[in-house]
């Protein structure tokens, strides 16, 4: 028998909180495979501030008159919007030097001042991955913890989008100022072919 649109009317109180447990935004992981900058990868996977879930949506094509009286529509392709992750600036400018280096890599400067000219490389010179992993805080199990040289696995529910072949296409202005004094951050906009989506375990 299919269930009716109001049984969750009934639900004790118990079970709603059982059924129900929510996902805190603070327990997220991002790791990049592919800039291209002797900063180390570790330096800026650590620093990563806020990120987004990628999200993905259709392009539609409509069609009339295919049934009398009715306006179809029929998905066409597939869209995957950029993602922005936010950085913490770090003392030493890594930051800055490892997004700055991998966007020159894309299109590097050439010639002589006052006769230079900027020629872009080929995609897959300079395309890697951008990982972000959402976890929860529970990720770590109580014998576990304060372990010296304890060896981890993976989170037991977490869910994870793999952006293939993504690489930077902005690096957002950093405003500097003399008001009291606060926190640098910068924003760095991922383009990409598609993601993966790794959905936690059963």
């Amino acid at each position: 028998m299919a269930a009716t649109s109001y049984k969750q009317l009934y639900y004790p109180t118990d079970d709603i909180v059982s059924r129900f447990k929510p996902s805190l935004s603070a327990y997220f992981n991002v790791f990049i495979l592919g800039g291209i900058s002797n900063v180390s990868n570790d330096d800026i996977n650590f620093l990563a501030n806020e990120a987004v879930l990628p999200g993905t949506s259709y392009q539609t094509t409509e069609v009339f008159g295919d049934r009398q009286g009715v306006t179809e529509t029929f998905a066409n392709k597939r869209v995957y919007p950029p993602v922005d992750v936010t950085f913490y600036v770090d003392y030493d400018y890594k930051v800055l030097k490892y997004f700055n280096d991998w966007m020159t890599a894309i299109s590097p400067n050439s010639g002589v001042t006052g006769a230079s000219y900027n020629k872009f490389q080929y995609p897959e010179t300079y395309k890697g991955e951008v990982t972000i992993t959402k976890f929860e805080r529970n990720f770590r199990k109580s014998n576990q913890r304060l372990v010296e040289g304890g060896v981890y696995g993976p989170p037991d529910n977490k869910c994870s989008y793999t952006l293939r072949n993504a690489y930077p296409v902005n690096i957002s202005s950093i405003p500097l100022s003399y008001d009291q004094s606060s926190l640098l951050r910068t924003t760095v906009t991922f383009n990409y072919d598609v993601y993966s989506f790794d959905p936690a375990p059963k």
